[in-house]
């Protein structure tokens, strides 16, 4: 059996750092149990004149020990505990090699992120993870998700640690399949997070701040900052994801918090329950005029939420400090007053 897989674990060995004649004189000393070396020489057709170094290196990488006698014998320690060992501290010396090679490699890396709206596409999703995780680490206000069970899983400890010490953040996410009890419990006691069931789901996406976003096809991953493409997926969510979606878990609120969101619709379950809970809901908009398109920033007390009966309109109604009466719309609002690009709810 072992001559049968010869040659594959010859390869695998290599891949691990047992090069050439010591893969072969490692082999051949599993087989042959104890040896001196010009027996194992012979056996594994290494040159007689090179293994010694071949044996030497292997003691050093701790896979063989060597018996003090006349002459000199040699064996093959237990691969399961010297093998394992010697796997661990080699990766540990490419970990650390590598950090060397990325710390000299980052002072010629020139790219910085275009401030320019751009589109990449990657074709390695593995990679693409990593990058996603890092741009959850980087979200400042707000984001949403429509992800399958898979893609959640490969984000879900990075994007909930976010979320536990930045209880400001809201964000959303919607699932295709309905998850785990588990899963639910993991999340249950973050506030900040609204978990949906939508199981007619076929865009996998996440998107931060109305800034960036990430669409995972099939093969590829698109990363952008279009806004053209910002306003279409966030309608494709609210209109696909959200406002028909099976809630599984809401928005928790209290008094004294403090909510960020650049995403009008995101606010309203929370605007909704304070209300209802008899709270005050005080508002910081930034936004433009939709009537002049003159930029406006003000502060008001949100009195209602208002959804036509098709939920194409969704709007705040709010009441300033001098009993002014304000509609706040969303991005693209056009019968409210204001179009507002970011919103700081405070609960009183």
């Amino acid at each position: 059996m072992l001559d049968d897989n010869k040659e594959t674990i010859l390869k695998y060995l290599e891949l691990l750092g047992i090069k050439g004649y010591e893969g072969k004189a490692y082999l051949t000393l599993l087989r042959m149990g104890e040896a001196t070396a010009p027996k194992i020489a012979t056996k594994s057709g290494i040159p007689l004149p090179r293994i010694y170094d071949v044996l030497e290196n292997l003691c050093r990488k701790g896979l063989v020990e060597v018996k003090a006698s006349r002459p000199r014998k040699y064996r093959a320690l237990p691969p399961s505990i010297a093998l394992t060992r010697y796997v661990k501290t080699y990766i540990q010396q490419l970990m650390k090699l590598n950090n060397k090679v990325v710390e000299e490699l980052e002072k010629l890396y020139r790219t910085k992120e275009s401030h320019e709206p751009y589109i990449w596409i990657s074709h390695s999703i593995e990679a693409s993870i990593e990058r996603t995780l890092e741009w959850i680490k980087e979200t400042m206000i707000d984001g949403y998700a429509s992800l399958s069970k898979e893609l959640f899983m490969k984000i879900i400890n990075t994007l909930t640690k976010k979320l536990e010490n930045n209880k400001n953040i809201l964000f959303s996410i919607s699932l295709f399949k309905y998850p785990h009890e588990r899963i639910i419990k993991k999340i249950e006691d973050i506030p900040n997070i609204r978990l949906l069931y939508q199981p007619t789901g076929f865009i996998k996406a996440i998107e931060h701040d109305f800034k960036r976003a990430i669409i995972f096809g099939k093969d590829y991953t698109l990363f952008t900052t279009e806004p053209e493409l910002m306003v279409l997926l966030n309608d494709t969510y609210y209109f696909g994801y959200w406002r028909n979606a099976k809630v599984i878990k809401e928005f928790s609120i209290k008094r004294g918090e403090k909510y960020t969101t650049k995403h009008q619709w995101l606010s309203m379950p929370i605007i909704d329950q304070a209300l209802k809970n008899n709270y005050n809901v005080k508002l910081y908009v930034v936004g433009k005029y939709v009537k002049t398109g003159k930029p406006v920033e003000l502060e008001a007390y949100a009195r209602e939420v208002f959804r036509s009966p098709d939920d194409r309109t969704r709007t705040i109604i709010c009441e300033t400090t001098n009993g002014d009466k304000i509609t706040i719309g969303g991005h693209g609002a056009s019968v409210e007053d204001i179009e507002a690009y970011y919103l700081e709810l405070i609960i009183e």
